[in-house]
């Protein structure tokens, strides 16, 4: 494996950290793992909106696309290098559900009009995208939704709930997972739809973290009509589409560690910049040590998603590497946060309306969000057991 860029790649990378150095603020500190700041959200959001048209204006939000979608045709490799500059700058508006996750999975399963109808709005940043999968009583087993999809004629009506949608009350269009034969083993019967979220009887609540953030949504769907025309894939063929979407959300392993990166370099800054009763912190023994273990961790994360982003550049599978990813850069940010609140002492505790927080209160939010961060988008124990049973080759349990 050789990780190197070529001149034309350097010069792409260059060419993004020279954009981003224009658009962000100059004293940006990069969005929450959540994807919003706690008390400038609207400010954010609407940098984000900027940011993501800016780079649909460049036909950089799906760069590796054929250009008849909205895309410029380039290499997968420029298409990882982008991905990991605004990651790792934590840049507001490039959201895993529409970029990563939605549509891809409708340039790989759509019809030629779906291609045609929904995947240039992505590609230009006129649209954000969220997925409906988890449910109440099916979260990592997620085969076991209940939602409905029943036809009537030239629509599918959907009856029924989900929770846990990511940036849904802000989305325009949701890829939904609905059981459409009951009759059939829980995998086989699930069907996935293409759903207008302005669509009449959809209703929404948000639900709050313990951070104060309300990124994510419960959504009631109640008799709401879809039209036969917007069924991805095949009638009870939405496993395909699930799997794909599991592969693609696993990914976010290594963006975690992108961002952890970043909040790392930003901790050992204030580490050499600060002094404690008349003492540099970058000079005690204990602190050093800590932040010795925490690079040597976050080198062999970054490390490990070099390697996972090689084997896609060669079409390889990465299943497995993705899943490893996951559990790796859940772990990651809990060890960061924690060590950062061990640093900071009792200013840890302050979030950013406070003048004496610390790195505008990141350490504070990192750490009352991180617990989630190994149950989101399927548990880190789901995740161990798939690379036990395929990557291992152990006997399922």
């Amino acid at each position: 494996m050789d990780y190197r860029l070529s001149e034309e790649e350097e010069a792409f990378r260059k060419e993004v950290q020279d954009f981003l150095g224009e658009v962000l603020p100059a004293d940006w500190l990069g969005v929450d793992q959540d994807m919003n700041n706690q008390n400038d959200f609207e400010e954010v959001y609407q940098l984000g909106l900027e940011v993501r048209r800016k780079l649909g204006a460049k036909g950089w939000l799906e760069i590796s696309w054929p250009r008849e979608y909205g895309g410029q045709g380039a290499s997968m490799i420029k298409q990882l290098i982008l991905e990991e500059e605004l990651y790792y700058q934590g840049v507001p508006g490039y959201d895993q559900p529409t970029f990563g996750v939605c549509g891809p999975i409708i340039m790989q399963l759509g019809t030629e009009e779906q291609r045609k109808r929904f995947v240039p709005p992505v590609a230009r940043g006129e649209v954000k995208w969220a997925v409906g999968m988890s449910e109440p009583g099916a979260g990592s087993d997620f085969a076991s939704l209940k939602l409905r999809a029943e036809e009537d004629g030239d629509c599918f009506v959907l009856n029924g709930q989900k929770t846990w949608q990511s940036g849904c009350h802000m989305a325009d269009w949701c890829m939904l997972y609905a059981r459409t034969d009951p009759a059939l083993p829980k995998n086989r019967g699930i069907s996935t739809f293409l759903v207008d979220l302005k669509s009449p009887g959809i209703t929404m609540r948000r639900i709050v973290f313990m951070t104060g953030v309300s990124a994510v949504d419960e959504v009631f769907y109640e008799n709401v009509r879809v039209a036969r025309e917007n069924l991805l894939g095949e009638k009870n063929g939405g496993w395909r589409a699930a799997t794909a979407s599991f592969a693609l959300d696993r990914f976010c392993g290594f963006q975690e560690i992108l961002r952890g990166k970043r909040d790392f370099e930003w901790l050992v800054r204030y580490c050499q910049e600060t002094q404690v009763n008349g003492h540099l912190l970058a000079r005690d023994p204990l602190v050093r040590s800590r932040l010795a273990e925490m690079a040597m961790e976050i080198e062999v994360g970054y490390d490990m998603g070099q390697r996972l982003n090689w084997k896609v550049t060669q079409g390889m599978e990465v299943a497995t590497e993705s899943c490893q990813m996951k559990v790796l850069g859940a772990r990651i940010l809990q060890h960061l946060a924690n060590l950062g609140m061990q640093i900071f002492g009792l200013y840890g505790q302050l979030d950013e309306r406070s003048q004496w927080a610390r790195l505008k209160g990141r350490i504070a939010h990192n750490y009352l969000g991180s617990p989630g961060w190994s149950i989101g988008g399927g548990t880190s124990e789901v995740s161990k057991n798939f690379i036990a049973a395929v990557g291992l080759g152990l006997p399922r349990m």
